[in-house]
């Protein structure tokens, strides 16, 4: 476990970053759920992609995996489910607004401390 302090200019880009694949991933689910033998993807956790992040210059995309479906699959073997990418998404454009939120407000803080507008 990484002990050092995180600074919020340095962790908010990655969280974006890892939302932009995520949502990219979701998308392709629910692009794909018509089609026979697709199997759901999803992303690496977001601790995982810190760790494979840290002490690169540029922001690498999230690792994309075999999602674990709970859900259950078609006949034609397409485990994706539109109700659960859905929600997923949902979830997914909230925290993104969250992370670009804060990013925002952070350099409004600074820009403040610095006697700029």
């Amino acid at each position: 476990m990484n002990t050092e302090p995180t600074s919020l200019f340095d962790l908010a880009p990655k969280r974006l970053q890892w939302l932009a694949t995520r949502q990219k991933v979701v998308s392709e689910n629910i692009a794909n759920a018509d089609v026979s033998g697709y199997r759901a993807q999803d992303t690496q956790s977001f601790a995982s992609y810190l760790a494979d992040a840290s002490g690169r210059s540029t922001l690498p995309d999230a690792k994309v995996t075999e999602a674990d479906v709970g859900w259950g699959m078609d006949m034609s073997g397409n485990n994706v489910v539109l109700e659960e990418q859905m929600m997923e998404a949902n979830a997914n454009s909230g925290q993104f607004k969250i992370a670009a939120n804060l990013y925002r407000k952070a350099h409004e803080m600074l820009y403040a401390v610095a006697g700029r507008r």
